[in-house]
């Protein structure tokens, strides 16, 4: 079986291949951009848009002029872009998601905005062909899984992995950790840009909870590196890791707005350092972005695709 990935970066690429390396050898896979798929002249048993607004509608034009299947990933970058559309520029993209064959969500969010925002004849077609599969995880993590240590957090380490210019709370954690020194807590925070996953790895380790508190730029895979070290996460709420775990198993969700509340939930890990701990340590080997797990879903998906 002959599936075509369209993909907008490298990136995508390489998070596809994340899953697609562990899949059958019956399974061939090639990558092309929306642009490159217009001179495609194989013949794709499906293709997957690995980006509803990016990749989407080239699939869909694709897909209706050689009679083959599509599949669609939602990305949070999508729900931005639909967002942002006027009412009446909405229908074509609406209609890639309900004519697709498949539509795969990568946080429970997504759903719950699609649900609210699409007309509801829509919204009934696309979730009765969705499923959820979160973004695998790099093997490095997989490979290199650490239980955080139980000791009580005297001096609480905070930890911000990303680009500073799109984070827009750090003004509101550093009130928050103010307010906790007030307390007699003693409270650091450390940003990091630039990292390989060898840096990085050595950076969680050393610290004690991850802040992931912009609900533009979240990333589940950012979220599953910190659990595979056994740290805790405070995510901003009805973000993409809100409802993957439940509240307080694996971290928090915090208004990223409210110095009250990013306080109160440090203080949460903190005075559960042992029990939360435990309940991370219980999520491994985090199955659910493991690739190896992932890639028997996917053939699935595009066996019941082809259909």
């Amino acid at each position: 079986m002959l599936i075509v990935h369209i993909i907008s970066n490298e990136n995508d690429r390489s998070r596809v291949e994340r899953v697609t390396r562990y899949m059958p050898e019956t399974f061939e896979h090639q990558y092309v951009t929306p642009n490159e798929l217009a001179a495609y002249q194989g013949d794709a048993d499906v293709i997957h848009a690995h980006r509803w607004f990016e990749c989407g509608h080239a699939a869909a034009n694709y897909a209706s002029a050689k009679h083959v299947p599509y599949v669609v990933d939602v990305m949070q970058s999508d729900l931005e872009s639909y967002h942002k559309l006027f009412m009446f520029n909405k229908k074509g993209s609406e209609n890639v998601l309900a004519e697709a064959a498949r539509v795969v969500f990568t946080s429970q969010s997504q759903q719950e905005f699609l649900a609210q925002h699409l007309p509801s004849k829509t919204a009934d077609t696309v979730f009765f062909h969705s499923m959820m599969l979160f973004e695998a995880l790099d093997p490095f993590w997989i490979s290199n899984i650490r239980i955080h240590p139980p000791t009580a957090l005297v001096h609480i380490k905070l930890l911000y992995v990303g680009p500073l210019d799109s984070h827009h709370h750090l003004d509101v954690v550093h009130h928050a950790m103010k307010k906790l020194e007030r307390r007699n807590y003693d409270v650091t925070l450390s940003v990091v840009e630039d990292y390989t996953n060898e840096e990085l790895l050595d950076v969680y380790c050393n610290h004690d909870i991850m802040l992931q508190l912009d609900e533009k730029t979240p990333s589940t895979q950012r979220f599953a590196e910190a659990l595979s070290q056994g740290l805790p996460v405070l995510y901003a709420p009805n973000n993409v890791c809100d409802g993957i775990f439940k509240e307080g198993q694996a971290g928090y969700a915090v208004n990223p707005k409210s110095s009250d509340d990013i306080a109160r939930a440090i203080l949460n890990v903190s005075d559960l350092f042992g029990t939360i701990e435990q309940h991370i340590s219980r999520l491994h080997p985090l199955s659910q972005f493991d690739g190896k797990e992932q890639a028997r879903h996917y053939e699935h998906l595009y066996e019941n695709s082809a259909m």
